[in-house]
This record gives C-alpha cells, structure tokens and sequence, in this order.
C-alpha cells in the first residue's frame, strides 16, 4: 500500500512514518506539510492512501473541509484518513460526512493507525477512541444539525473573515437580503445562536492556519474595501 502522509508537525510525520515501517505491505512515497503541496502531490505521486492532517498551512484551498472535498472528487479511489486535534463536534460531523475513511484524534495510540489501515474498504470510517466518545455523548443534541450549502458556507466564511454582508452581497452579485437569509439558515442548521459561535465555528473548520494570497481567495476582500473587525 502507497500512503502519503501531509501533517505541518514534522516530529509527528516522522513517529508515523516509523510506526507505518513496521507495517507489511505499507511503504510511505511521499511527506507534505501544507495543504496545496498535498494536492500538488497527489497530481504527481500515486498513492492508495492519503493520511493528513486537517488544518494545515494552505492558500488556494479554503480549509480542511475543502482540502478533504477536493481529494475526494478528484481522487475518488484513494483511501483517506484525517488526524487531528479538532474536537468541535459539529466540525467533526462534517469530516465524516465527507467521505473519509478514517478519523482519529492525534492522542490516539499510534496502533489506532493501524487498526484504521485494516478497517479500510469497510462500508463505515473507522473512528477512533478519543471521538468516539464525544461523538457519543453528543449524538442526540447535534443530530439535528444540517450542513450547509456550499453557498451558505461561503456566506458564513466571509462574515466571519471580518467582510460585511453589504460587502459580501456585492462580492457575489446577491442582495444583502438574499446573503442575511443565508447566514441565519447556516447558522441555524448548525445550531450557532451568535457571531461569537459562528466565529469559533470557522476558526475550527479552518483550523485558523488559513494564509490567502491573491484575490482569488475567499477570505480577502475586493480592493479598496475596508475590512471590518472579525467576531470574537
């Protein structure tokens, strides 16, 4: 099995790169550390798995959520397991309902990687310890949450990157009506009741490592708009 590991931590590439030695049939062909190398890479490298972290340096995907929704359309025969310490359930819900193979917590014991790599191929991702709990335990009160439309989850990323909604209304040629009803329905399908949730959403769904560069991002406003200060 070809794996790519993609993780900004070297230290911790380089303990599951040791742990997956030992492991029959599993050979690691290439280590990234931000996002768009992944990508780049997966253009170049071919693989059956991709074991990632999910926030991570990027700047022409938007976040983690984007980076797994890119590999998944684009590469939609290779395996893929997140690690991270994001532990926002609503964020977490959104990983698995991604597509992934595999979600562990990175104070999982490394065997937990192991134990993924065999659970690979089965109908269901495997879930490590740490979340399984939490996901447990928060099962009832979340299961009524929704996702976004992608257009909904533009709306709340640009709000919450500090663009206004008159600003946010011109950036995509909608009413500002048209662009409030869409914050409040994001929001109410997440269960975020202010702007300081909707803020603290963001931030763990783009694990606060995003780093735009060029208008083409996003989380920049058009030139010569005054960007207002972001939510708390």
């Amino acid at each position: 099995m070809k794996i790519i590991l993609a993780d900004d931590h070297p230290v911790f590439t380089a303990g599951v790169r040791a742990y997956l030695s030992h492991i029959s049939d599993c050979r690691v062909v290439a280590s990234v550390s931000s996002a768009d190398a992944l990508v780049q890479c997966l253009e170049s490298t071919p693989c059956d798995l991709v074991i990632t972290e999910f926030s991570m340096p990027m700047t022409r995907i938007g976040d983690g959520l984007h980076l797994l929704s890119y590999i998944r359309r684009h590469h939609p025969h290779t395996w893929l397991v997140v690690l991270t310490t994001n532990d926002f359930p609503v964020v977490l819900y959104q990983i698995i309902n991604s597509g992934v193979n595999g979600l562990l917590h990175k104070s999982d014991a490394i065997p937990e990687i192991g134990k993924t790599i065999r659970h690979l191929g089965n109908n269901t991702p495997y879930v490590g310890p740490s979340f399984q709990a939490l996901l447990r335990n928060g099962l009832d009160k979340q299961s009524t949450y929704l996702i976004p439309s992608p257009r909904e989850t533009e709306v709340l990323r640009l709000y919450a990157a500090g663009n206004s909604l008159r600003d946010i209304a011109c950036r995509l040629s909608k009413s500002v009506k048209t662009v409030s009803l869409q914050k409040a329905s994001a929001m109410k399908k997440l269960g975020l009741r202010n702007d300081i949730e909707l803020g603290r959403y963001c931030a763990a769904a783009s694990g606060d490592n995003i780093r735009p560069q060029g208008q083409e991002d996003w989380f920049l406003p058009e030139p010569g708009r005054r960007r207002r200060a972001p939510p708390a």
